[in-house]
């Protein structure tokens, strides 16, 4: 579900929903330090997806003195599907916030989450991308503003933003692991080196997985069973707003 994500940091950010145009850009001087995982690579579990789709909406935690409010509504779809005999995934998510719809389709092979291409529609916004390892080849176009076109080579092969949920429910679910995740981020036009780390299992059977990029700290709840995420919870590094989903029924 890229939305959870990308919404959330888009309103930590902005206060506003622009996802694909929201993000600023997050250079590192300092890289962390630990396990780089990348596409197909053998910690990441994949078996779990099947076809699915969900609602979603995302709320602002209230305070003493505001109360709770709904700043956005989300949908995401999985299609099981096959790319060049191989099989695939078709990511499907969309949000609308304050009127404005942002939709984001991407094809991923289903074994390591390799991404293979992405189409993006945010507004009059549209973006192109296609994904082959270590390059990233990227078309945005907008009204009366000229086709822009341009290509990154990246030391390793990348995931991007929008399958961070679904690289969030396959990694290992064991407390302590830890791992570092090359994401392409589409806001930023820009590679994040950013980290995932299991911290433990509740009552319920329940993991806490813990994401993290320089700016928000992500809290997903991931069940054991499923690898379903049955809760998310977002907030800055530094004080600010705190954001949750709620799922529908």
């Amino acid at each position: 579900m890229h939305t959870a994500y990308a919404v959330f940091r888009g309103m930590c950010l902005s206060g506003a929903l622009l996802v694909a145009a929201c993000a600023q850009s997050h250079a590192r001087s300092l890289a962390p330090t630990g396990k780089v995982v990348l596409p197909e690579d053998a910690d990441l579990t994949t078996t779990h997806f099947h076809d699915a789709s969900i609602t979603y909406h995302v709320f602002q935690a209230g305070s003493a003195n505001t109360p709770e409010r709904e700043v956005a509504q989300s949908s995401d779809t999985t299609r099981l599907t096959s790319y060049k005999g191989v099989p695939a995934m078709l990511l499907i998510q969309g949000s609308t916030t304050r009127g404005r719809v942002f939709i984001d389709s991407a094809l991923v092979r289903r074994d390591g989450l390799s991404p293979i291409w992405e189409i993006q529609h945010s507004g009059a916004h549209s973006i192109r991308i296609d994904y082959s390892g270590t390059r990233v080849r990227r078309s945005d176009s907008a009204p009366d503003t000229a086709l822009r076109r341009v290509e990154h080579t990246y030391d390793v092969p990348v995931f991007h933003f929008n399958e961070l949920n679904q690289l969030i429910r396959s990694v290992p679910l064991r407390a302590g692991y830890y791992a570092i995740l090359p994401l392409y981020s589409e806001g930023d036009d820009a590679l994040e080196m950013d980290t995932v780390r299991v911290e433990g299992r509740d009552s319920k059977g329940v993991w806490n997985v813990r994401f993290a990029d320089k700016v928000i700290i992500g809290h997903y709840g991931i069940d054991g069973s499923t690898r379903e995420m049955v809760r998310y919870e977002v907030e800055r590094h530094v004080a600010g707003p705190h954001f949750y989903m709620k799922l529908e029924p």
